[in-house]
């Protein structure tokens, strides 16, 4: 194969993948405002819809925090590290997945166990703090999958796949969307919280099947 032929090749294969990913982009922005405007269509401005946003603040806090930030930081750069120096990414993962999630999962828990001084701590007022607590604790479970998320992510950066991150907010939308259209009667704005756990252990799965 000619020099030539193998740019036009390379050239195809980067747009291909730059469209991929500014679709999957649009397509996750557009998913998360139809679950907004979901969530106020069935549950309206109610004592309801404000426990369940004082327990969003847990998701809305560690998305950024672990997704794009720490993880990133990080571990993109012993990943790459690794691959230069091993030309894989096994030994570092098994030296350090453990760890993490150990930490992830006992963040996780102290949410989980505080969840009452939380909520009361962001809405002193609020009309139904049960309710507050109940969604805190469900939505606990995304400090977990979204460390795995961004340390997969971190992996896959720094083996020059970019993809993922485009992919993991359409999978976290969709699994709240199928939540609060399959739970919103028997359980009420509890199937937001539940979808938004769905949706982050879907986060985790992504990285997986690029």
């Amino acid at each position: 194969m000619s020099t030539q032929v193998q740019e036009r090749t390379g050239t195809r294969v980067i747009v291909r993948a730059t469209v991929l990913i500014a679709a999957l982009s649009v397509l996750g922005a557009l998913l998360g405002l139809f679950r907004d405007l979901l969530l106020a269509q069935l549950f309206g401005a109610t004592a309801d819809t404000d426990a369940f946003l004082v327990s969003w603040t847990v998701p809305e806090t560690a998305s950024p925090l672990l997704i794009e930030g720490s993880m990133a930081f990080l571990m993109v750069p012993i990943f790459v590290r690794a691959l230069r120096d091993h030309d894989s990414l096994a030994p570092v993962v098994r030296a350090t997945l453990p760890r993490i999630a150990a930490v992830l999962a006992a963040v996780a828990v102290v949410v989980a166990l505080t969840a009452p001084l939380l909520v009361h701590a962001l809405a002193p007022g609020l009309a139904d703090p049960e309710l507050a607590v109940r969604c805190t604790r469900i939505t606990a479970v995304t400090v977990f999958m979204f460390g795995l998320a961004g340390y997969m992510g971190a992996a896959l950066r720094s083996a020059h796949a970019f993809g993922w991150q485009a992919s993991i907010y359409v999978a976290y939308n969709l699994g709240i969307l199928g939540a609060l259209l399959l739970l919103h009667v028997p359980l009420g704005v509890t199937s937001a919280a539940i979808g938004v756990a769905i949706g982050s252990m879907l986060m985790v799965v992504v990285p997986e099947v690029l």
